[in-house]
């Protein structure tokens, strides 16, 4: 068994022009004041592999500078350059947009027919394995400590979690973010070949 090098690694990618056509998962992400900027860099790596919709940076969450950037050039920069650090060259293969109104977003998303997936511990929380997915979907992620809002998560149609079989009360949210959306795509692709599904 031999390991693929880097080299061969990048000549299996589509070249940039390829990879726009790509279908994408029915996934959206919607970041719900995520307070570390690791923990976005992280988020839009993974959007990038898992190949996701759109991702939704939300409230506090930080976000990479853009044109016409209100926020002082020190954050911008600082915000740019640690999101940068943790994606690792994905961030211009991730369609993203910032958002201050996690709610909004989110009945956006409702009202357009997309299933609100909440991943929070409740005490009505199922196993994510267990849930009944139905795509197209957002997963709502929140914040470190506080979680997600209680108004979003009122807004759920389904609130997953992760079960925790030691004596940790909880996963780093990029790190559960990685477990579900890969459960989300092989439902998707079990129950609608994503190849098939139309591409906004």
């Amino acid at each position: 068994m031999e390991k693929l090098t880097t080299a061969e690694l990048v000549a299996r990618k589509p070249s940039p022009e390829e990879f726009a056509r790509l279908p994408r998962h029915p996934i959206f992400v919607v970041c719900d004041n995520i307070r570390s900027l690791m923990n976005v860099g992280l988020i839009f790596r993974l959007s990038d592999a898992a190949l996701v919709r759109k991702l939704y940076l939300c409230g506090i969450t930080g976000y990479p500078p853009v044109p016409g950037d209100t926020r002082p050039s020190w954050i911008a920069e600082r915000a740019g350059r640690v999101i940068a650090k943790t994606a690792i060259h994905t961030v211009q293969y991730v369609p993203w947009e910032y958002r201050p109104d996690t709610v909004q977003v989110i009945r956006e998303l409702k009202s357009s027919g997309t299933q609100i997936v909440v991943l929070e511990q409740t005490r009505r929380s199922v196993d994510y394995t267990c849930a009944q997915y139905r795509f197209p979907l957002c997963l709502v992620l929140g914040h470190e400590r506080q979680g997600v809002d209680d108004e979003v998560l009122s807004l759920a149609d389904v609130v997953v979690e992760i079960p925790m079989y030691g004596m940790g009360n909880s996963l780093n949210v990029a790190m559960a973010f990685g477990i579900c959306v890969y459960e989300m795509i092989r439902c998707c692709l079990v129950e609608q070949p994503c190849a098939k599904l139309d591409v906004e």
